[in-house]
């Protein structure tokens, strides 16, 4: 007879929700539990984060037509060949596991397809070529430690609105140590400018201004900016990113003039709808003559996680920190007086913006929630 359990007793974690503990059920009331317990019990053990960019060789497919991912599907890919065609393909199996990202460089095999099925996928990816360059965030935990956005960017545009949804600093100094860590030229993009006070300098900026970031301050319903950017488009890979309703579908209108992209407004709460829900490849050569360039339009984010990123990119995101602030920025408060005053800062606030940065790409969590 098994032993009961009152209430306010407790059992080891590993004997609550171990999968041997169903076993002596009934097949058809444990089996579902058993699933979910064998799914979650991975383990504490060393991840090499590493792993998840490292691409097979591509030596044995060079003989193969190669082309450019343009979007990815949950079980296809979306493939633009030399003539600026569009394939859909699969993946073969030799890149199981591998994380293909927009703008990836590939090499493919056509697959013969019936003419009346058009929508089969009619070739198949079995090469990644390398990367030029790879951005990305920080992911959740050691099991997912990255979520790849783009492959062979030139450079990164952060999209913020004046109002609607509010600038926010913080995100800002994320996108530009991610366009550090890929080698991005990195620039910022006001958006809704015709929003705010033309005497409101918006001086959340300052710090960047002073870094001798570019910013460009821009309003596609009215026109204003938009040239400008065309000009720096051509003959560069470019990625949009921004919070959702900053303005991003609506700028790549304004760009591409032949482009109808679904643009959205805001929720009840002041947050913006996300109506691009993929990564996707735009070419402005179009519009914009021979060798136009490349637009890249994200889907919306809330945050940009920096988690196992290295801790010597804040030297460069943070240049107005003396070295013993940015070795360990945590032994300074930012609410005492004389600690402000000792280390002279212009913009005190940026003392809390650099310890949330430092605590957060500290050493990854090995998963411990593992049977839980």
């Amino acid at each position: 007879m098994s032993r009961k359990f009152r209430l306010g007793q407790s059992r080891e974690a590993q004997d609550l929700d171990h999968r041997e503990v169903y076993s002596g059920e009934r097949a058809t009331d444990s089996k579902r539990r058993q699933r979910r317990a064998e799914r979650l019990e991975t383990g504490i053990e060393a991840h090499d984060a590493q792993a998840l960019l490292r691409l097979p060789d591509p030596a044995p497919w060079l003989h193969l037509p190669e082309a450019t991912l343009i979007q990815r599907h949950s079980q296809w890919v979306d493939l633009e060949l030399a003539d600026h065609s569009v394939l859909c393909a699969t993946l073969g199996g030799k890149l199981k596991g591998v994380h293909l990202v927009c703008g990836d460089r590939v090499r493919y095999i056509p697959m013969p397809v019936e003419a009346t099925d058009a929508k089969r996928p009619q070739a198949q990816v079995v090469a990644v070529m390398p990367r030029k360059s790879l951005l990305k965030r920080g992911g959740s935990d050691d099991r997912e430690p990255w979520q790849l956005i783009c492959a062979n960017a030139d450079e990164l545009w952060i999209c913020a609105a004046v109002v609607d949804p509010p600038l926010r600093p913080g995100l800002l100094e994320r996108a530009q140590l991610l366009a550090l860590d890929a080698g991005l030229t990195f620039r910022v993009l006001i958006t809704k400018r015709d929003r705010a006070a033309k005497k409101d300098t918006l001086p959340e900026l300052d710090p960047l201004r002073e870094q001798g970031v570019a910013i460009h301050e821009t309003s596609a319903l009215k026109g204003e900016g938009i040239e400008p950017l065309r000009a720096l488009l051509q003959d560069h890979v470019v990625v949009l990113l921004g919070h959702s309703g900053v303005g991003k579908s609506t700028l790549v209108n304004a760009l591409r003039p032949d482009s109808v992209l679904k643009t959205g407004t805001l929720t009840k709460f002041g947050t913006g709808k996300q109506t691009t829900t993929a990564a996707r490849w735009l070419p402005l050569a179009q519009t914009a003559g021979p060798g136009g360039g490349i637009l890249v339009d994200t889907p919306g984010i809330r945050t940009l996680s920096v988690r196992g990123f290295d801790r010597a990119l804040l030297a460069q995101v943070f240049p107005e920190f003396p070295s013993e602030v940015l070795e360990e920025p945590c032994a300074f408060d930012p609410e005492d007086d004389e600690t402000l005053d000792r280390l002279d800062l212009a913009y005190p606030e940026r003392l809390q913006s650099l310890q949330r940065l430092w605590l957060e790409m500290d050493t990854r969590n090995p998963n411990q929630n593992v049977w839980r």
